[in-house]
This record gives C-alpha cells, sequence and structure tokens, in this order.
C-alpha cells in the first residue's frame, strides 16, 4: 500500500474510490485537530498494512469537519472500517462510504492500537484494547 495525494487518488479512482470518514466533534475541529487526527488515521492505515493505495484528507463542510481516507481497495476500506467502528452510509458520489465519530476517546483507542501510547497509561504487559 502506498500514501498517495488526495488529488491523485481522485483522478485515477473517482467514483470507485472507497471512503472512511472520521467526523470530529466541533470543539475539536474548532481546537485545530483535523490535521493530527489525520495523521493519526494514516499511521492506523499502514499499521493495518493495507494492500491498495490510499489518499487522507481534512474536508471542511457546511456540517462539520472530516478526516477522510479514500481507499482503492473495497477490502482495504472494510478493514480500516471495522478498526475504528465506522458505520456504512449511503453516498452516490463513491463505491462506498462509512463514518465515524472522531471524537477524543476514538482518538486515544486509535494511539493506543498503533502502539504509541504515552508513557505509564498501560502496563508493559498490556496489549492494547480494540478500537471501538
Amino acid at each position: 500500500m502506498s500514501q498517495v495525494s488526495w488529488q491523485t487518488m481522485i483522478r485515477e479512482f473517482a467514483a470507485a474510490a472507497h471512503v472512511v470518514t472520521g467526523l470530529l466533534p466541533r470543539e475539536d475541529a474548532a481546537a485545530g485537530l483535523a490535521e493530527v487526527r489525520a495523521i493519526l488515521l494514516g499511521r492506523l492505515a499502514r499499521t493495518l498494512r493495507l494492500t491498495g493505495n490510499y489518499a487522507i484528507a481534512e474536508i471542511i463542510e457546511r456540517d462539520g469537519t472530516h478526516v477522510q481516507c479514500a481507499l482503492a481497495s473495497g477490502s482495504d476500506a472494510a478493514e480500516l472500517a471495522e478498526a475504528v467502528g465506522a458505520n456504512e452510509n449511503g453516498c452516490s458520489r463513491w463505491a462506498s462510504r462509512r463514518s465515524f465519530q472522531f471524537d477524543h476517546a476514538a482518538a486515544k483507542a486509535i494511539e493506543r492500537a498503533v502502539g504509541h501510547v504515552p508513557a505509564g497509561t498501560l502496563p508493559q504487559s498490556a496489549k492494547p484494547p480494540a478500537l471501538p
């Protein structure tokens, strides 16, 4: 798998892309956390060792701020969606679209899952918990 630019993904895959969208709470978006959450979602995608190309973008719309991961592979999208607890929702623009609340709890769960937990948060012998 390799990360490509959002423009490349849209140009090459357009409506064939599968999207996993994390909706940030308004207060997190206002605090400027979209970029940090986008980086975190990218780290999760790399940790899962997905096979196809993907792109991540911060999207600001009237209904809120989103961190979107567009994936070339439907099976990769399903695996990422399962990891973050995303639910299917209809959208005519994409081959499939799943979404989840990308709040503080989800961000912390992803951090634990990718192995970047602040010292002292988990015992050395503890396994990272499953994502919500």
